[in-house]
Parts: C-alpha cells; structure tokens; sequence
C-alpha cells in the first residue's frame, strides 16, 4: 500500500516480537534480580526498538505517507530479539 497502514504486517511483526518477549517484560527485568551484565538493559534497548518501530507506523499513518520501516529493519529487531530471549532463557538455568 502506498499511503495506508498494511495492517496485516504490523499484525505479524507485533505477533512475532511477542512469541519472544514481551515489551513490558523487557522493560521490568532490571527489577527481576540477578542477570549477567547489561543483559536487563540490552532487554530494555530491544523494548524501545519496538516502540520506535510502532512509533514510525503512527507517523507513517498520521501523515498519510508510505510505509517507512523497512523489512530489514523488522527481520533484524525480530532476530536480535530471539537471540536475546535464548541468552536470557540460558542466564536464568545458571541462577545469574
């Protein structure tokens, strides 16, 4: 689409961020406990990457333009995201 959101992939990025992590999970782990260095604020860049990209969207919608946030963009948040969720998953076995 040109000049309209394309529900359907925001629909699918939304949905494949979500089968990794939650953003608000993301954003509460440096209250959780105990992570290897920086693994909580790694986890809080990936939640304000996914904002950016909704925020992008909105704009993108609010000034009727065509889509701005390109599929590199998503497959590489996407990826780092499930590279993330692994470690995290991994540093909690270890107990820190």
């Amino acid at each position: 689409m040109e000049h309209g959101a394309d529900f359907d992939r925001i629909g699918r990025f939304i949905d494949g961020f979500h089968r990794f992590a939650s953003p608000g999970a993301l954003r509460e782990l440096q209250a959780e406990g105990p992570l290897p260095a920086g693994l909580a604020d790694r986890g809080a860049a990936l939640a304000e990457r996914f904002d950016a990209v909704l925020a992008d969207w909105t704009e993108d919608a609010r000034r009727a333009r065509g889509d701005s946030v390109s599929d590199e963009r998503i497959a590489a948040l996407l990826n780092d995201t499930r590279h993330f969720a692994a470690e995290l998953a991994y540093a909690r076995t270890q107990g820190s």
